[in-house]
């Protein structure tokens, strides 16, 4: 049919109805699709994080090409001063030499302090001349994008409340008596003798591996409960090794690694669930097991992404984690191998660390029997299982038990 001559064409408009619908059919196509979104961004996220750990891992393999071990975990002296840790040394093979040579970090720890020293420096000479030139902070501030997990939501610089050390309160349902890092509420500061109250260090996710020591060893002090990180005293001063590839003063090569390099941790993940680290170095050792040097390294007393684990966790079973290792990606944790082969950990994964005092009785006991009875349903070892879990084992780089399946 056609109109007549000279009437106007009749348009159809969408009637209210069918705009809504429309409406609520895109909603809907947008609600199916932010998940898929979500999930592959997450991916990505999730693969550059492994793509870090892998270029870490193989900057400690060169590391240990030129100087024939790994890298130190950290320096370690007989005061309370900041000291450079196991990620400082390994910036010149993470294209990083800029900021190496403005740090200019010494291997072993140069008395005295000197604001002065502008080569083979200790971490604590930076802090010193820091007060008179501002500027010598700025490399320790630096974002470096290679010790960043991309799905942490930790800041650029670790963050510290007003007054530095606020001591988190925020309850959790899994850890009714300790709190958690929520906001700007946390509990790791990096206070020293020479750092700035409140000093902010750079970020980082990644954590060495010092084995599965929670505290205490022989020559690590005292050793008590009131005083468990106190310096070392004679006559074991000298000596305080842990079972990881990563300590005070440690120069372990490949050939240590009696397990396998493909079979034991290097470096594992930390994030905002459990304060985070630092590339900086560790806060004020004075001692090869220092709960400070956990700045830079973590244990694996607890499993990964546990909830109320770490911070003395021998004196309070009911504390955050920030002893050991976790992760944002659902599941489980990534790990660098000291073959530089990166692995996903499941937060499932077999776990028994045993009580304190037996894991040191394991490790530094020098009757091998009673290192056997660490592998074994032996009863010799009391207050606690005698056989210590899969994912205890894979931080142990020399306890003869060759872990090949996690």
């Amino acid at each position: 049919m056609t109109l007549p001559s000279g009437s106007p064409a009749r348009r159809r408009a969408f009637t209210l109805v069918e705009l809504l619908v429309v409406i609520a059919i895109i909603g809907i196509l947008v609600a199916l699709l932010l998940p898929a979104i979500q999930a592959a961004r997450e991916a990505a996220r999730r693969a550059q994080c492994q793509n870090h750990l892998k270029n870490l891992g193989l900057a400690c393999l060169n590391y240990e090409s030129s100087k024939k071990h790994l890298p130190p975990g950290f320096v370690r002296q007989k005061e309370l001063y900041e000291a450079w840790a196991w990620s400082t040394f390994i910036l010149p093979y993470i294209e990083e030499q800029a900021i190496y040579d403005k740090l200019s970090p010494s291997e072993t720890f140069q008395q005295p302090v000197d604001a002065t020293r502008k080569t083979n420096r200790n971490l604590c000479d930076v802090f010193s001349a820091a007060v008179s030139t501002p500027s010598e902070l700025v490399p320790l501030q630096t974002p470096i994008p290679v010790f960043r997990c991309a799905s942490d939501s930790t800041p650029a610089l670790i963050p510290v409340g007003n007054p530095p050390d606020p001591l988190a309160s925020i309850n959790s349902p899994t850890c009714p008596n300790i709190g958690r890092a929520s906001g700007d509420q946390w509990e790791r500061h990096f206070n020293g003798q020479f750092a700035p109250l409140g000093f902010q260090p750079s970020t980082s996710n990644y954590v060495g591996c010092k084995g599965m020591v929670d505290f205490g060893c022989p020559g690590s002090g005292s050793a008590t409960a009131s005083d468990p990180w106190g310096p070392p005293k004679p006559p074991t001063a000298d000596t305080c090794p842990t079972d990881g590839v990563f300590y005070g003063n440690s120069q372990i090569s490949s050939k240590s690694i009696t397990d396998g390099t493909s079979n034991t941790f290097l470096i594992g993940e930390r994030d905002r669930f459990c304060l985070a680290a630092t590339w900086i170095g560790v806060r004020n050792p004075a001692g090869d097991d220092m709960w400070s040097s956990l700045w830079a390294l973590g244990h694996v007393r607890d499993k990964p992404n546990e909830a109320c684990t770490g911070n003395h966790a021998y004196l309070d079973p009911q504390h955050i984690c920030t002893e050991g290792f976790s992760s944002p990606h659902p599941g489980g944790v990534f790990f660098a191998f000291c073959d530089a082969s990166v692995h996903f950990i499941s937060d499932d994964i077999q776990s028994d660390p045993l009580t304190a005092t037996n894991a040191r009785t394991c490790i530094y006991n020098p009757n091998p029997g009673v290192v056997g009875a660490c592998k074994s349903s032996a009863a010799s070892l009391t207050g606690g299982s005698a056989v210590i879990g899969v994912y205890q084992r894979l931080g142990w780089r020399n306890d003869g038990e060759v872990i090949d399946t996690y």
